[in-house]
């Protein structure tokens, strides 16, 4: 792994003990001496140390690592030593299931959020670091068009704004909409 290579790219952790996500962000910095990364310390729950398992997307691999989160909070940045790793697959279209349920909550026009009036139901099938598969409603959204998108996980909210690539398996009442990730952010819970 080398800097330039996952710097600023999707790393997804997970809790080794129960398989649950703690942080899903983008790598601030590499270390290739330790082998460790830092990313935003808002996105880890407190605790003194944590035996987990990464995805790291980076530039032209997917790498899985096992490694360790220790309490060594600088700031507002923590480290995560990745431990053992090896490249899963090549990535160009690397997807990975998951059956989160989320809404529409608007659509862009012209670069402007307008709000529905009342969000839309969605689930997902899978999601990449730049592209997510939902399920809706058949007719619900157009190749092109720019959607709000809200998605409940465990680790809290995430807002993204989605464009509609490609539509398939229409079956007259519900289809697969691929949608490009424009941008992510994670809703602060008040």
């Amino acid at each position: 792994m080398l800097e330039r290579e996952i710097k600023n790219h999707r790393i997804i952790i997970k809790d080794a003990a129960d398989n649950r996500t703690l942080a899903d962000t983008e790598v601030i910095r590499y270390n290739s001496s330790v082998n460790s990364v830092i990313i935003s310390s808002q996105s880890i729950p407190k605790r003194k140390f944590y035996q987990i398992y990464a995805f790291v997307f980076a530039e032209s691999y997917l790498y899985k690592c096992n490694g360790t989160i220790r309490e060594m909070q600088k700031g507002d940045e923590i480290e995560v030593f990745l431990g053992k790793y090896e490249s899963i697959e090549e990535r160009h279209a690397v997807r990975y299931s998951l059956g989160l349920e989320g809404s529409v909550e608007g659509v862009y026009i012209d670069g402007n959020e307008v709000p529905f009036q009342k969000p839309m139901p969605i689930k997902t099938v899978n999601m990449s670091s730049t592209g997510i598969l939902l399920h809706a409603d058949d007719g619900c959204f157009q190749i092109g068009e720019s959607y709000a998108l809200l998605l409940k996980t465990n680790i809290g909210e995430l807002k993204m704004q989605c464009e509609v690539v490609r539509v398939t398996n229409s079956d007259g009442m519900t289809a697969d909409y691929g949608c490009r990730i424009r941008q992510v952010q994670r809703v602060q819970q008040e």
